[in-house]
């Protein structure tokens, strides 16, 4: 299959707003659809409807997104009236699980909890709803009947973004449809966001899965095959396994920042293939529009910002009325070479030099005027003989 891909030597700036989904491994992951509209367990009889407490992953220091609102929300709080105590977990489920506990113990009715290990603190999290308290769950959804709701981003909409992506350029849909079939390979990410990503685009490629348009020749498909802490290590073990002899790869899909660009370093050192693949990722950072930039990555997402205040303010508020509370999931946008002039360029976010590196920020020329419509788009061809193409600067 020939595929041609562009990218711009562009002034380009994006700032990564992406969300560090903190959930744990295993069957942390659980799509949050299944806790929209909960209703808010009644509180235990003992328990004070003025305390709030706040279960964070990281440090006081920290400045990620969630952490960056925590002094706001609690001042926000304060002001209407209630008690709110702030726990860190500097990292560790272990610490985490005894500052939800501790919370229990002191009778607080509302529990926010950015998970640092989904598995670690469940227990805890029963607990919790055993005592009549509600828990709001933040940045990665937790598979545990105490939980009332979820804020944060909806990540299998990022892998539903890609199936469609794919299914549009591949032309599945289209007036040939089913007249090729293309080989896919899966290099998933092991946390609850990887898994969310995966679900959406496997749900959305089933069809053309069980048509035979998509083929996957390792044959691994099922989460628990195709996730891993150790991107690179996956997939040189697929090229080793599968595509030593020269065997084209169609469509490469991966599901973060960091396993994409595992996956890519390992790939380019090591394919043999005289067709370039399709590469999908999800949740970009700068390796992953550098990767874009670059002309390797076709596709991949930009995590929302979230409000969490605003939203877990507004939540706590349904919950002491008694009202049904919804999730709020934030959608992420779908970055290509189409507009990621607008989308990062514009924005401000990254920039890329003349030379092509990536870096964070507004460049100091976009500040002078540079026109970015006035960049030249450089195109390239992954032909039949990708080593030639490679050598050229590809």
């Amino acid at each position: 299959m020939k595929h041609i891909k562009r990218f711009c030597a562009a002034f380009l700036t994006l700032g990564l707003l992406a969300l560090t989904g903190c959930a744990g491994q295993g069957n942390a992951a659980a799509s949050s659809s299944s806790l929209s509209g909960s209703t808010p367990p009644e509180p235990d009889a003992a328990a004070s409807m003025t305390l709030i407490g706040i279960a964070l992953s990281g440090s006081a220091e920290e400045d990620d997104s969630l952490n960056a609102q925590a002094t706001e929300l609690q001042t926000r709080l304060q002001d209407t009236g209630l008690s709110v105590e702030i726990a860190y977990a500097e990292g560790n489920g272990d610490t985490q699980s005894r500052q939800i506990n501790a919370m229990i113990e002191d009778e607080c009715a509302i529990l926010i909890v950015e998970a640092v290990d989904a598995d670690a603190i469940d227990d805890a999290l029963t607990a919790a709803g055993e005592a009549g308290i509600s828990v709001l769950s933040c940045s990665a959804s937790l598979d545990n009947s105490a939980v009332t709701c979820y804020v944060g981003t909806d990540y299998a909409a990022m892998g539903a973004a890609q199936a469609a992506y794919l299914v549009e350029t591949l032309g599945l849909d289209g007036e040939d449809a089913g007249s090729d079939t293309y080989t896919l390979e899966l290099v998933v990410g092991d946390t609850a966001a990887d898994q969310l990503i995966y679900e959406g685009a496997m749900e959305a490629l089933d069809a053309y899965l069980t048509s035979g348009q998509l083929t996957i020749p390792s044959g691994q498909q099922n989460y628990e095959d195709v996730a891993t802490a150790d991107a690179a290590g996956r997939m040189e073990s697929l090229l080793s396994s599968y595509y030593s002899d020269g065997e084209n790869l169609d469509v490469l899909l991966t599901t973060s920042n960091e396993t994409c660009s595992a996956a890519l370093t390992t790939f380019n050192a090591s394919y043999k293939g005289s067709v370039y693949p399709i590469v999908v990722g999800a949740q970009c950072g700068l390796e992953s529009v550098q990767w874009l930039s670059d002309g390797y990555l076709a596709m991949t997402t930009l995590s929302p910002e979230v409000d969490y205040a605003d939203q877990l303010i507004t939540q706590v508020r349904q919950i002491r009325s008694g009202e049904t509370v919804e999730d709020y999931l934030a959608t992420g946008e779908t970055v290509t070479e189409e507009n990621f002039l607008e989308v990062l360029v514009d924005s401000g976010l990254y920039s890329v030099s003349l030379t092509g590196e990536v870096t964070e920020g507004e460049s100091e020329d976009a500040e002078e005027g540079t026109d970015t419509e006035d960049v030249p788009i450089v195109e390239y061809e992954a032909e039949d003989d990708l080593e030639s193409d490679s050598s050229e600067g590809q």
